[in-house]
C-alpha cells in the first residue's frame, strides 16, 4: 500500500509521519525560519532515510498516495509582522471607523504593519464610483509601495463597479497591474468590519505563501509525488496550493493536533478530553467533550485576537514552551511568553542561547538524555544549561543548581497547570476526565502537570512528539462556501444553492476530480454564545442562531490513519530497557528506563520511571502506574493517594 505522509511545520520543529499501512514512521527537523523551503525538504529526506536507509526522495514521493502539509509560515507573518504591506479602500467617511472594526484593532502593531498606508475613502455620485478620484488613490497607494489593494465596500455591486473600473485601466496582463482583493469575492458576511480585517489579512500572507508553497509543490513534482500537494487548513480539512486561501492556512498547525486528540477522544470514549500540546514555543490547549471539539463561529488572528470571518478551532496558546524563557519577578520565577525559538534555542543546543529554559532545567534534572535528544542528532551541553540557570535563576535567588533546578521545574509546571484550569472554567468545565499530552514537551511534565490540575488519566500518545502532523493525515478534500441568511432570502435559495454548487464544481474540477467524486452537504451555520453550530438546512435560519449562513461543504474522501479495534489486553510487567539517575525533587534516584516501542500493547508498571524513545521523553512520577493500551499508546494513572 502507498504511503501516506503529513508533515507539520511548527515554530521550532518540523514533523513527518508517515504509514503505508503495516508501519509507521515518523521523524523530526528543525525548522528553519529565514527559509522554510529548507526544513520541508530536510524533514522529507530524514523520513526517506528511515524508510529505505538513503535519502531518496524521489521513491518516497513516488510511493506516497497523499502528501498533507501544514505550513506556520501564514502564522509567523502575523507574529513577526513580516507580511505583504497592503492598501485598503473603504466607503468615504468609514476611513477612520472601519466600519466598527478599528474599536477592536485599537491602532495596534499588526494592523500598522500590515496597512502602513493611510486608509482610501471611495465616493459615489449617483449610483457610480467617483473613478477620477478612484484613479488618484490606486495611484497614490502604489506610490506609497503597497503591494496589494483590497477593496471592501458595504455591497457586492459597489465592489463590482470599482473592480470595472479598475480592470479597466489596469489590465490583469500589464506588468504595472496591481493585485486587488474584492472583499466579497474572498467571503461572504454581513459584518463589514470583519470581512474587511478577513481581506487584509489574507492579502498579507499571500504573496510570502504564494511564493513558498509553489516552491514545495515543485519539489514535490520534480520528486515525482503523483497527486497535488495537498495543504491543511484551519478548519480541519485539505486542498491543493491552487485552491487555498491564505489566511486559512493561520494557526493550522494547532487545528491538526485537534483533529488527532477527536480520534483518541472517540476510540477511548472518553466523555472529556483535554488536549495539551506542548511545543518548543507554546502550549495549545484545546477540549472535546464526547469526542466533539468546539470550535469559534469567527476565528482570532493574532495577540490583538481580532475577529475574521471564518470559523477556527477554540485553541488557545498560552507562552510556555520548551524554548519559553525563565526570568525572575522579584523572589518569584515567571516563564514566557518570550521565547528563543528554534535560533538559538536553549542554551543547552549549543547554539547560542544565552536564557534559562525548561529545556536546560529537564536536562540538568536527569530527564532527557544529553546524547540522545532527537535520536542522537543534537548533543546537549549540560555545561551550558548550567551555566544559564546559575547565572539567572540560582545565584539571584541564592539557590544551589540543583534546588533552582527544582524550583523551575515546579513553577512550569505549576503555571501551566493554573493556565489549564482558568481554561476549563472559562468554558463551564470542571476539572477531570482524561488529559491528551503531546509535544515534543507534553509527556516530559505531563504528570506534574495534570496533578496539579486535577486529572488522574493522562494519555501520551505512541506518536505523541509528531501528533500534530499524525491528526493532519485525518483530513479530507473539501471546500466550503458561505452565504448569508439574508442574501438568501432576497434571492431565493434555489438560486444561491446552484451558484455555490457551480462554484463547488468548479474548484472540485480544479482539484483534478471527475463529475460523482465528492459529496455535497447543505447546511444552516451561525453562532450561538460565539461558537460554531450547524444543522441541515430546511429552508430557513433557527431562532436564536447569529450570524446565520447558507453553506454548502462538498467533499471528497481521502484515505485515513485507521486504528486498531478497541481491546482490553491482559496485563504483563514492563520489562525496562535500561536505567538513568534523575534528581526528583531534588534527590538522586535510579529510574528504570522504559523505551515504549519495544513494549508491546499490557506492558504495565508504577513510577518513578522514564520512557525514552527517539523523539519521546516522559517522566512517570511517584504515585502514577503506566500500561500500555491496545493502540500503544502510553496510559498514565494517578494512584489513591495522589
Amino acid at each position: 500500500m502507498a504511503f501516506l505522509v503529513n508533515i507539520d511545520n511548527g515554530g521550532s520543529f518540523t514533523d513527518a509521519i508517515a504509514t503505508d499501512g503495516e508501519r509507521v514512521l515518523h521523524v523530526k527537523s528543525p525548522t528553519t525560519p529565514h527559509d522554510l523551503s529548507q526544513c520541508f525538504i530536510a524533514v522529507l529526506e530524514r523520513l526517506a532515510l528511515e524508510c529505505y536507509g538513503e535519502t531518496d526522495l524521489a521513491r518516497l514521493l513516488g510511493e506516497t498516495e497523499y502528501l498533507r502539509y501544514s505550513t506556520t509560515s501564514g502564522t509567523n507573518a502575523v507574529v513577526e509582522h513580516k507580511g505583504t504591506p497592503v492598501g485598503v479602500m473603504v466607503l468615504a467617511g468609514e476611513e477612520n471607523s472601519l466600519y466598527g472594526a478599528a474599536d477592536g484593532l485599537g491602532g495596534t502593531g499588526l494592523w500598522r504593519a500590515m496597512v502602513p498606508s493611510p486608509v482610501v475613502g471611495l465616493r459615489f455620485d449617483g449610483g457610480a464610483v467617483d473613478a477620477t478620484g478612484l484613479m488618484a488613490s490606486v495611484s497614490q497607494l502604489i506610490s506609497q509601495g503597497v503591494s496589494r489593494i483590497v477593496v471592501a465596500l458595504p455591497e457586492p455591486a459597489q465592489e463590482l463597479l470599482v473592480k470595472d473600473e479598475v480592470l479597466e485601466r489596469y489590465p490583469r496582463h500589464l506588468l504595472g497591474a496591481i493585485p486587488v482583493l474584492f472583499s466579497h469575492e474572498l467571503v461572504r458576511d454581513d459584518d463589514h468590519g470583519r470581512r474587511l480585517f478577513s481581506a487584509v489579512v489574507n492579502s498579507y500572507l499571500h504573496p510570502g505563501m504564494e511564493l513558498f508553497l509553489y516552491g514545495a509543490e515543485r519539489v514535490t513534482r520534480q520528486h515525482h509525488l503523483g497527486s497535488p500537494l495537498l495543504i491543511y487548513r484551519n478548519d480541519g480539512d485539505s486542498a491543493r496550493v491552487a485552491k487555498t486561501t491564505a489566511i486559512k492556512t493561520y494557526g493550522s498547525g494547532p487545528r491538526g493536533g485537534l483533529a488527532g486528540a477527536a480520534a483518541y477522544a472517540r476510540w477511548y470514549r472518553s466523555p472529556l478530553l483535554v488536549a495539551v500540546d506542548i511545543g518548543g514555543t507554546t502550549t495549545d490547549i484545546s477540549t472535546l467533550v464526547d469526542g466533539a471539539a468546539t470550535e469559534f463561529a469567527h476565528g482570532l488572528v493574532g495577540d490583538e485576537e481580532i475577529p475574521s470571518s471564518f470559523p477556527m478551532g477554540d485553541i488557545v496558546s498560552i507562552g510556555y514552551g520548551g524554548s519559553s524563557i525563565f526570568r525572575l519577578d522579584g523572589d518569584a520565577i515567571r516563564i514566557g511568553p518570550e521565547s528563543v525559538g528554534a535560533a538559538p534555542g536553549p542554551a543547552c543546543f549549543g547554539r547560542g542561547g544565552m536564557v534559562p529554559t525548561i529545556t536546560d532545567a529537564l536536562l540538568l534534572a536527569g530527564v532527557l538524555d544529553p546524547d540522545n535528544y532527537l535520536g542522537g542528532e543534537l548533543k546537549l551541553d549540560p555545561g551550558l544549561a548550567e551555566k544559564v540557570i546559575g547565572e539567572h535563576i540560582a545565584e539571584p535567588l541564592g539557590l544551589a543548581l540543583g534546588a533552582a533546578v527544582q524550583h523551575m521545574i515546579a513553577a512550569y509546571e505549576s503555571q501551566v497547570a493554573t493556565h489549564l484550569r482558568d481554561i476549563l472554567a472559562s468554558r463551564g468545565i470542571a476539572p477531570g476526565g482524561d488529559l491528551l499530552a503531546f509535544g515534543g514537551g507534553g509527556p516530559m511534565n505531563a504528570c506534574g502537570i495534570a496533578a496539579a490540575a486535577g486529572f488522574r488519566r493522562v494519555i501520551v500518545p505512541a506518536y505523541a512528539s509528531v501528533f500534530s502532523a499524525y491528526g493532519i493525515g485525518f483530513s479530507d478534500l473539501s471546500h466550503q462556501y458561505r452565504v448569508p441568511v439574508a442574501e438568501v432570502a432576497a434571492r431565493g435559495a434555489e438560486v444561491v444553492l446552484a451558484e455555490l454548487r457551480e462554484r463547488a464544481r468548479r474548484d472540485m474540477f480544479g482539484e483534478g476530480l471527475a463529475a460523482g467524486a465528492w459529496t455535497e452537504v447543505v447546511e444552516v451555520c451561525g453562532a450561538v454564545n460565539g461558537r460554531l453550530t450547524a444543522q441541515p438546512w430546511q429552508g430557513a435560519a433557527p431562532a436564536g442562531l447569529d450570524d446565520a449562513g447558507l453553506r454548502l461543504v462538498a467533499t471528497h474522501g481521502l484515505r485515513q490513519p485507521q486504528l486498531p479495534p478497541t481491546a482490553e489486553v491482559p496485563a504483563r510487567a514492563a520489562v525496562a530497557a535500561g536505567a538513568a539517575l534523575v534528581h526528583l525533587d531534588g534527590e538522586p534516584t535510579e529510574l528504570p528506563v522504559y523505551a515504549l516501542k519495544g513494549l508491546s500493547p499490557g506492558s504495565a508498571g508504577a513510577g518513578p520511571a522514564l520512557f525514552r524513545d527517539a523523539y519521546l521523553t516522559c517522566l512517570v512520577r511517584p504515585g502514577w502506574a503506566f500500561r500500555v493500551s491496545a493502540n500503544g499508546d502510553l496510559i498514565l494513572e494517578a494512584q489513591a493517594h495522589v
